[in-house]
């Protein structure tokens, strides 16, 4: 209760210095005093501002300013809380103006760009033709305005959606495997909660190379979403909210505690010391760096970039991969100090890195009620081991249960990629139809007698999904082979030797305007429309075909076959 207490207090004094420090909060002129004492705080690690200090008065004192602080941000939320009802407007509006954000950087709107080099090679033109980006300088400040008019009742909303909810992270960007993930969510869950990739960029330093560039990047990659956002669907399949995750690990210091206490608990065990606090756990790290480095190769702790757990090397090649990767990335100034740092100082930061986002989708997760996921096997490694240090369980069951997480977590196994190509605009489709829910209900019938009595290996269930793919996708082609052999082409021999005295009549049918409301392509109509009399007694038939087909290659079951054969 003690230790509760402290963390609230530091986080009361801490925002009552940022608010000083940002000219917010005009104090009296005998607080002065106290003031030098708030502004002359050190910090730790993580950031957090040590109160130890500051006497019981001060820290009082301290406490009050915050809360009337806060008292004041209440009201001023609680009247803008009509942006609420707007769901579809901000979230329409922020898809518009990040598609403006990728035309004032790269000069061509999103759907006609076909790569990241692509991205550079645009943006490299720009440069060389000394362009100055205006057209990007004047959308991001409408972006900005945007964050700080909608971003608290964005998360409020985000809080308030039901059904099969899960919010993503555990990694820093939004990038390809990202992508492909919410695809192939997008086929099991009600709503896919996706912390704001792009609002870290106009929050704070990220210290990276070419951030344009990296920008544009993770704008090439949430695009692709945007028809689910444009659909306007009374259940979002998509939403996107901030998670405020850079600004709560400058400024925050319950965030700053908790991440500093999920080190302590992931790593110091591995460590065979005593040790209690992140400074401590950081010392060990420098002073006894063999034994740190060799237990943190032990326990298979530090997981490079593009690295799989299960074949990871020693803590020293893994620091060597990190380095490597991050080339390119990190600016110059970040990446030097990097690379003179002691090698247990950068596993030990290579470390907290990778548990950085696991923390904030786990705190996200409580917060919005929702499911946490992720979309790669290492990300999935590190909050198994989080969730094991921290004693929390891996599924919410108030969300989900265990084997519908299971089943979510089979359709992303490498084995079944190909459901990734599976296009947004389908998505959108099998989303008003609802089908979502009746392929969910499928795959729990196809798993039942695994897990009725006990929790399955993921790998027994991943078989069970496979197969049960693979029965729907045969279906599909039945299904298909039906409506083929319902028109049999050996019509065609009456209707070659039919009269011509009703080809006007078949023309007419099919105007423009008509075959467009059948589904009949203009080329398929116009030859039709050349029949004869018994032509048109089939045409009606061929037409009944066409559309069919259509149709059943729209349904899930038509997207599936069509996504498999894509692969192929």
């Amino acid at each position: 209760m003690e230790v509760d207490r402290a963390l609230d207090s530091a986080q009361k004094v801490s925002i009552v210095i940022d608010a000083l420090k940002a000219g917010t909060l005009k104090v009296r002129k005998q607080d002065e005093t106290l003031v030098r004492k708030l502004l002359a705080l050190p910090r730790g690690i993580t950031g957090l501002v040590d109160i130890t200090s500051l006497a019981p008065e001060d820290v009082s004192i301290a406490r009050a300013m915050a809360l009337a602080m806060a008292s004041l941000r209440q009201e001023q939320q609680e009247a803008a809380g009509s942006t609420e009802s707007r769901l579809h407007d901000a979230q329409c509006e922020l898809f518009r103006l990040f598609e403006e954000i990728f035309v004032g950087l790269t000069g061509a709107p999103s759907e006609v760009v076909k790569s990241q080099d692509e991205i550079k090679a645009r943006m490299l033109d720009r440069v060389r033709d000394n362009d100055n980006f205006d057209d990007f300088n004047a959308v991001a400040g409408e972006l900005e305005q945007f964050y700080q008019q909608n971003a608290a009742s964005l998360f409020n909303i985000a809080k308030s959606l039901g059904g099969v909810k899960v919010v993503t992270g555990g990694q820093r960007t939004y990038g390809p495997s990202a992508l492909a993930a919410t695809r192939v969510a997008g086929l099991y869950c009600d709503t896919q909660l996706i912390p704001d990739p792009v609002a870290p960029f106009f929050s704070g330093n990220l210290h990276l190379n070419a951030m344009h560039l990296q920008l544009a990047i993770v704008l090439f990659y949430i695009l692709p979403l945007r028809p689910l956002i444009d659909a306007r669907l009374p259940e979002p399949p998509v939403f996107i909210f901030p998670s405020f995750e850079e600004m709560l690990e400058e400024k925050d210091a319950i965030t700053q505690s908790g991440i500093a206490s999920l080190m302590v608990k992931v790593v110091a065990p591995a460590c065979n010391a005593n040790l209690t606090t992140i400074d401590e756990l950081l010392e060990f790290a420098r002073k006894d760096e063999n034994s740190f480095l060799d237990a943190i190769s032990r326990e298979r702790l530090f997981v490079p970039p593009g690295g799989d757990p299960k074949t990871v090397g020693s803590a020293q090649q893994a620091a060597s991969i990190y380095l490597r990767e991050l080339k390119g990335i990190r600016s110059d100034e970040a990446l030097s100090a990097m690379e003179r740092a002691p090698r247990g100082v950068l596993v030990f930061n290579g470390v907290l890195e990778r548990l950085r986002p696991i923390y904030h989708l786990m705190e996200n997760a409580e917060e919005l009620a929702a499911q946490p996921m992720l979309s790669q096997g290492v990300h999935w490694y590190y909050f198994e081991r989080c969730a094991q240090a921290e004693a929390r369980e891996l599924v919410n069951e108030h969300v989900l249960s265990r084997e519908s997480l299971d089943v979510l977590r089979a359709l992303q196994d490498d084995s079944l990629t190909w459901l990734a190509n599976i296009p947004i605009e389908g998505l959108v489709d099998l989303r008003r139809n609802l089908e979502h829910a009746e392929f969910r209900e499928q795959l729990k019938k196809c798993t039942a007698q695994l897990t009725s009595a006990a929790p399955a290996e993921l790998e027994a269930v991943t078989k069970e999904v496979k197969h049960a793919l693979e029965v729907m996708i045969q279906r599909q082609q039945k299904a298909i082979k039906d409506i083929e052999a319902k028109y049999s082409p050996k019509k065609w021999a009456a209707a070659v030797g039919g009269a011509l005295s009703t080809a006007a009549g078949a023309s007419m049918f099919f105007m423009p305007a008509l075959a467009a409301a059948s589904g009949v392509t203009a080329p398929v109509a116009s030859v039709i429309a050349g029949l004869g009399g018994g032509g048109v007694a089939y045409a009606r038939e061929f037409v009944g075909q066409v559309v069919e087909k259509r149709k059943a290659r729209k349904t899930l079951l038509g997207l599936l076959a069509t996504a498999h054969g894509v692969s192929k």
